[in-house]
């Protein structure tokens, strides 16, 4: 998500207004839970601590990794904080589905994966699971239609303190150590939950998922159509199904946003044309072209003329001069 989590970690960006995590900890909440373990790096942990000292419900407490643990190091380093059976979720996703239901259903095996089905399986490690729920094996992204499932792994896990017992501290990864492990011994389980499936995990999901609130189809948030934050000013025309403009965030007359984000503080002058792209906070777009996908970072200027399409991404403050750059499709 760069250049966005130049600024803001991927954990806060807001979706409707609300940082993400705060959908995590919303569906948390349905299910009774009082307490949450963060584990952060250091690039962001001033953020993550001002964050957290303002959190009550749940009590939030931050495990700063100083080195890269990978997916399953954070939990081996905070195993003797965690009880006998915990949630685990992935920062950037969120299952809408009945947390509840997925604690109920799943088998008596010491971790277990919710999983979510999907079109297409070509972007997914595909899971198949055996009658009895037991995660039989692991298929790495194969062409849709070609899996005798499409269920893949939604990104939490239910999960027994006694599987970290075998690791040391250090870098460690579910997906390539833990999960194979337990399947190998029978342990591994695998639960299907129905519920959108909400990821910010890439600027296209991103948008998708922006996509899906407006449509209603999120219970955790809700977003008009057309969404402007407090204190936006749109004279411009927002075109499309959605588009959310972030509080203070300025679209002037004669400019076009069509189904894309525009943060906080970011002004789209007269003539531009914003398309399926995001705008970082107090980014300034002269009267330029973006689509495609494009992330502009904090505090960007895109200068008049500049054409940017192909999933461009302009790091934060920089500064592109007039009609110094086209960016096209490759043909």
């Amino acid at each position: 998500m760069w250049p966005l989590t130049d600024t803001v970690p991927k954990g806060l960006l807001p979706v409707a207004g609300v940082p993400f995590i705060e959908l995590q900890f919303r569906l948390l909440a349905e299910v009774g839970v009082e307490e949450v373990i963060l584990a952060i790096g250091t690039s962001h942990e001033s953020a993550w601590r001002t964050y957290a000292e303002g959190t009550t419900s749940p009590v939030v407490h931050l495990a700063v990794e100083q080195s890269k643990l990978d997916t399953a190091g954070p939990l081996v380093a905070v195993r003797d904080q965690l009880d006998d059976r915990f949630l685990v979720l992935n920062g950037d996703v969120v299952l809408e589905g009945s947390l509840g239901q997925f604690v109920e259903d799943a088998p008596d095996l010491p971790a277990v994966l919710s999983l979510v089905g999907v079109e297409d399986t070509s972007a997914y490690g595909v899971v198949v699971t055996n009658d009895l729920g037991k995660v039989e094996r692991f298929i790495e992204k194969p062409p849709p239609g070609t899996a005798p499932t499409n269920a893949v792994n939604a990104g939490m896990y239910l999960m027994s303190r006694s599987v970290f017992d075998a690791y040391d501290e250090g870098a460690l990864s579910f997906e390539q150590t833990v999960f194979p492990s337990l399947v190998e011994q029978g342990l591994l389980g695998g639960v299907k939950i129905d519920g959108v499936w909400l990821d910010i995990g890439t600027p296209p999901l991103y948008l998708q998922t922006h996509r899906d609130v407006a449509a209603g189809n999120s219970r955790l948030v809700n977003m008009e159509p057309a969404h402007h934050g407090i204190g936006a000013n749109v004279a411009g025309d927002l075109d499309g199904n959605w588009n959310f403009i972030g509080p203070g965030a300025v679209v002037e007359e004669g400019a076009r946003v069509r189904e894309s984000i525009v943060l906080a503080g970011a002004t789209i002058r007269s003539g531009s044309v914003v398309e399926d792209s995001i705008v970082g906070w107090n980014a300034v777009v002269e009267n330029a072209r973006i689509s495609d996908t494009t992330v502009i970072g904090a505090g960007a200027v895109v200068g008049e003329g500049c054409e940017l399409t192909a999933a461009v991404r302009i790091g934060p403050g920089s500064s592109l001069s007039a009609r110094s750059v086209t960016f096209e499709p490759p043909s």
